[in-house]
């Protein structure tokens, strides 16, 4: 559907005063927090009927448990909040063609459609023998196997992680590895059912409060990416610069991006191991559109480092023409290093709806609320 966002009631207009670039902010309320999803996962639906987002009633609720979710209808003109969609971590994830969501709470995986006469349908119960201990997370950002036959999970359970798959039409739980440290942000390569990609991350044993076990390289650098093809074990990634984090792969499955801190995105590939700088502008997070060509990005904009709610800057970067431009050039902080949020409200920047649009996070109106800007405009300012 040809979605009009000028004229739209729920959305208002915001041009940012440097750049000129026009994104649409959500105004229309359902919750007092209202923010984007994270990155990985896109949140509009192929047709661009629905957009999802997290919803917060703070002081409810935090980044790990708490939040609930919300949907706008752009052929009805409404907003709906869903309470019974209370979640984990960033496990949602939109079917892109049906617009029904996924979710995960502390101990099972749910979905539901996006209209209100929609109800819950259970798809997947934790297993009782992977409850060696304290249930953190199920999963950290939900992903579908390219044949629509799975999910895969990273839950970290007491001081352990345990990676693998869960099928949707049986609903059971299929171990790849047991780890006892911690892996997190699985994600299904989006072509091969088979292959997985998972980050090592830092983590606080539960008993002790001390940083937990963590392996490094021979530098000493964490020895972040990982992947684990089914019936093997897990191999690292080692790469090219200093760091490592905050990995995706490309929709063709044969790239991954991740973000080096003193460089910008890098891209690597699979098949070779080939690394290449493909943006050099974002520091913190990025995505990436589907033909490589184009990429969104955030860095931190506050003179006091990173925390929780710091100021953020957001750009665009179009890789033909070597050309940036800023979407937001500096969105304020509504929080403090000594007070940050509890929330994980960062811009998590990511292209949708087959890269028409891009949907951030953003505090330009004093609040946490969720952002649109039309690719195509971005592409006229970088050309």
């Amino acid at each position: 559907m040809n979605i009009i966002l000028e004229r739209n009631k729920n959305f208002k207009s915001w041009a940012d005063p440097k750049s000129g670039v026009r994104s649409f902010i959500l105004t229309g309320r359902v919750a007092p927090l209202q923010q984007s999803f994270y990155f990985v996962n896109p949140s509009m639906t192929n047709d661009g009927r629905y957009l999802w987002f997290y919803c917060a009633f703070p002081p409810a609720g935090d980044a790990n448990y708490g939040r609930t979710l919300g949907v706008v209808d752009f052929e009805y003109g409404q907003i709906y909040h869903y309470p019974e969609t209370q979640f984990l971590d960033a496990s949602p994830m939109v079917d892109l063609d049906t617009g029904e969501v996924y979710w995960c709470n502390k101990s099972d995986i749910w979905k539901r459609g996006p209209r209100p006469q929609d109800r819950p349908q259970h798809i997947a119960k934790f297993p009782e023998n992977l409850k060696k201990g304290a249930i953190h997370r199920i999963v950290t950002h939900l992903t579908r196997s390219p044949n629509k036959e799975e999910l895969c999970f990273d839950a970290e359970i007491g001081n352990r992680s345990y990676v693998g798959t869960v099928s949707l039409k049986t609903g059971k739980f299929s171990l790849w590895q047991e780890f006892d440290r911690c892996y997190n942000h699985a994600q299904f390569n989006p072509q091969d059912p088979n292959l997985i990609l998972l980050a090592q991350d830092y983590y606080f044993n539960k008993v002790t409060g001390k940083m937990g076990r963590i392996e490094r390289d021979k530098e000493g650098k964490l020895k972040r990416m990982w992947i684990i093809r089914r019936g093997q074990q897990a191999v690292p990634i080692k790469p090219k610069w200093k760091s490592a984090s905050h990995e995706w792969w490309s929709a063709d499955g044969n790239y991954i991006y991740y973000i080096d801190r003193s460089k910008g995105t890098v891209r690597i590939n699979r098949h070779t191991g080939e690394k290449l700088l493909v943006n050099p502008y974002g520091r913190w997070h990025g995505h990436s559109s589907k033909d490589n060509r184009f990429f969104v990005a955030d860095n931190i904009a506050d003179e006091n480092g990173y925390y929780r709610g710091c100021a953020a800057n957001i750009l665009f970067y179009n890789r033909k023409t070597r050309q940036k431009v800023d979407i937001v050039t500096k969105a304020p902080a509504l929080s403090t290093r000594e007070k940050p949020s509890v929330y994980h409200v960062d811009p998590h920047p990511q292209f949708v709806n087959n890269d028409k649009y891009i949907v951030y996070t953003t505090s330009i109106f004093g609040s946490i609320d969720v952002a649109i800007v039309k690719t195509s405009d971005l592409i006229a300012a970088t050309s």
